[in-house]
């Protein structure tokens, strides 16, 4: 066996063969480039003639690299070395903290040679977990821009035409951003109709007398008054900025249509789908997460740890802390979160749970972050035991473990 470790950057990578535990040859550099890739499997043929590609080991800190898939294309076998890890491995060998390319490169080789049980193996994922990854991904992003594009409406709705957010929950649903087009402050309402409001809320699909006789009254009310130039400013911020939230709006659409389209003839798809609150986002996303591979995870805990809804603690003698996870994965844990907080509305054990921990003085999202490892937990063992999801047989044996505790 050969051991290739791996100090990736953005333009180069660092790599070093190791033949032995505490072998250190010359590193060499390769470029981040198909060409780059081709030089160190040369490299890598010629020392290693007479070995089969299986026993031609290398590990990596990021599995997310297009060097990982080239190599694990071409045979090789990849480990995953987690980054929070690679400080106690250098202190192994140097207690002077030093870094340096080629030295985290070589200690990546050596670990393979030690400490390889401790490592991930890098599994070649299936086209359907990376296109849904990809679409996710995607759409979360286009979502961080709808967050950002509605916080900077609200302000400027705020400086110069409060009542809108007054009459509409949603100041970026398809009313209030057709309201604000025919009406783009507040002046312009006084030729408002009772007819055209409702006129302008049917054609929406938003139309309820105890609504409209809502924002009729709001608009009846005196308002501040505005310096005409922040009033002509702002009308031509929210125009720029209704605009944009329409494409972003359109794309997001978009993606959930593609994301739809994707998830047919997935067998746990189908399963997630019947967890409480879990529509199609949450279900891809949870698919996503887990895959088709049941060794990828060994335990409900460990994927608990890997998304960061479940506290560190840290424990010495006496002392005790329990602290915040921050090295996690933030994406899929705000998803659960997000995935929790649905479920309070359609399931009465999950608003119960909520309830208790929020009388035991933890916080929204606190509180948020224990029912989403409960649930977490249940989908886990579903896709574990390919089963669907019964709430009746679920709090069966919720009643039954509390049984045996009180016992």
């Amino acid at each position: 066996m050969i051991a290739i470790g791996i100090d990736w950057g953005t333009y180069a990578h660092t790599v070093k063969f190791s033949t032995g535990p505490g072998s250190d040859e010359p590193a060499i550099k390769i470029k981040n480039t198909y060409e780059g890739f081709l030089h160190l499997l040369d490299v890598s043929r010629r020392r290693t003639v007479g070995l089969k590609s299986e026993e031609i080991v290398f590990a990596i800190e990021s599995q997310n690299k297009r060097i990982v898939d080239f190599l694990l294309a071409h045979g090789f076998v990849g480990y995953c070395v987690d980054p929070n890890r690679m400080q106690a491995f250098r202190l192994r060998y140097k207690s002077s903290r030093v870094k340096d390319d080629d030295f985290d490169a070589f200690v990546i080789a050596d670990i393979l040679w030690r400490d390889r049980d401790q490592l991930v193996r890098i599994v070649p994922e299936d086209e359907s977990v990376l296109r849904l990854k990809g679409l996710l991904n995607d759409r979360d992003a286009f979502m961080n821009d709808l967050v950002s594009l509605t916080n900077r409406l609200t302000a400027a709705l705020r400086e110069y035409y409060p009542a809108v957010l007054e009459m509409f929950a949603d100041p970026t649903g398809k009313t209030a951003l057709a309201f604000m087009e025919v009406y783009p402050d507040f002046d312009s309402t006084r030729a408002l109709m009772q007819d055209d409001m409702k006129k302008l809320m049917v054609k929406h699909h938003s139309f309820s007398k105890k609504r409209l006789l809502k924002i009729l009254r709001i608009l009846g009310q005196p308002q501040i008054a505005v310096p005409p130039v922040i009033v002509e400013l702002k009308r031509k911020a929210i125009r720029h900025l209704i605009k944009q939230l329409r494409e972003v709006q359109a794309a997001i659409a978009a993606y959930d249509a593609d994301i739809q389209a994707a998830m047919p003839n997935i067998p746990e798809i189908e399963l997630f789908q019947t967890l409480p609150a879990a529509g199609p986002i949450i279900s891809s996303s949870l698919y996503a997460l887990l895959g088709p591979d049941r060794m990828r995870f060994k335990d409900a805990d460990e994927v608990q740890s890997y998304l960061g809804i479940v506290p560190r603690t840290i424990q010495s003698g006496q002392s005790r802390q329990v602290t915040f996870r921050y090295a996690c994965r933030q994406d899929y844990r705000d998803i659960l979160t997000c995935w929790a907080f649905c479920t309070l509305r359609v399931c009465p054990w999950a608003k119960k749970y909520y309830n208790k921990k929020r009388a035991e003085g933890k916080k929204h999202y606190h509180a948020l972050r224990c029912l989403a490892s409960i649930l977490l937990k249940i989908a886990f063992t579903m896709w574990q035991e390919r089963t669907r999801y019964c709430e009746d047989h679920y709090l069966a044996q919720r009643a039954r473990h509390r049984m045996n505790n009180e016992q």
